[in-house]
């Protein structure tokens, strides 16, 4: 499913994230920050599409394995920056093309859904805290420049990603969630795709749980990250002053270049 503000863009979870509003009445401007899948096998139709956004720059936070296995294609004008946002063993890298596969690797046939979800919750709490991708994404914003992220599905590395965003932007948790369940519908086609991929897999029946967690989302996961910010810095301004320097006034700045009234 593509989303239907681009229709010639044919990239399940492409998206931008104008039009949420902040407390303060401020909306995010359109066509400034898009969230993507890896920009990898595109149609001419979808290249030619993305030329005509104005995209500065790309950020991959995938790591390196996986932008040598399906490279991206860059946007006319657009600078490709290369950021890995995930610190995993090289068994956790992922393979749109191989997913029949991959996640069985991932998990083993006798892990439990229980252990594989707090083994997802772990990872999602470590994404927000001493993140070189992270940091150079809002260096990035410091200009004001049209920028788009993504990293294999757009939707974990990519979700957290958004998530601080729109955190740094004052728009309200519960917006920010709608947002990243997103995911879920705009990915559903290709889910289904490897639905048919999975049937084979010798213990289906078994890991078919597991295989429903890896390629959704569910708040959980958002909430476990968010929830480990309030923790450990006890408010959103307090984390973005520690972890990259932002005090009130850089976020005001970060609002007044990609928010309008």
């Amino acid at each position: 499913m593509t989303n239907n503000k681009y229709p010639d863009i044919q990239l399940a979870n492409f998206r931008d994230l104008g039009g949420y509003r902040n407390t303060d009445g401020y909306t995010v401007k359109d066509n400034k920050i898009f969230r993507s899948p890896c920009l990898a096998d595109l149609s001419e139709q979808t290249k030619q599409a993305l030329d005509c956004l104005g995209i500065e720059y790309v950020l991959d936070f995938r790591s390196k394995a996986e932008a040598d296995g399906a490279p991206d294609y860059v946007p006319k004008g657009a600078t490709y920056l290369h950021l890995p946002a995930a610190r995993t063993r090289g068994k956790m890298v992922v393979n749109p093309k191989d997913v029949a596969r991959m996640i069985p690797r991932w998990a083993g046939p006798k892990l439990s859904i229980g252990v594989f979800r707090l083994r997802f919750r772990h990872l999602y709490r470590k994404f927000p805290f001493k993140n070189s991708a992270y940091r150079k994404m809002f260096e990035i914003m410091n200009g004001g420049s049209t920028f788009l992220v993504h990293c294999s599905a757009g939707k974990d590395r990519t979700g957290v990603a958004c998530m601080l965003i729109l955190l740094a932007f004052g728009v309200p948790y519960d917006v920010i969630e709608r947002d990243y369940l997103l995911s879920n519908e705009l990915r559903k086609d290709v889910n289904a795709e490897y639905e048919k991929q999975f049937v084979v897999y010798p213990h289906y029946e078994t890991m078919k749980q597991i295989f429903e967690v890896a390629l959704n989302v569910s708040p959980d996961l958002l909430r476990a990250a968010y929830d480990k910010i309030l923790r450990k810095y006890g408010s959103v301004e307090e984390y973005f002053l520690q972890e990259y320097g932002a005090d009130k006034a850089r976020l005001e700045l970060w609002r007044s270049q990609y928010m309008s009234k």
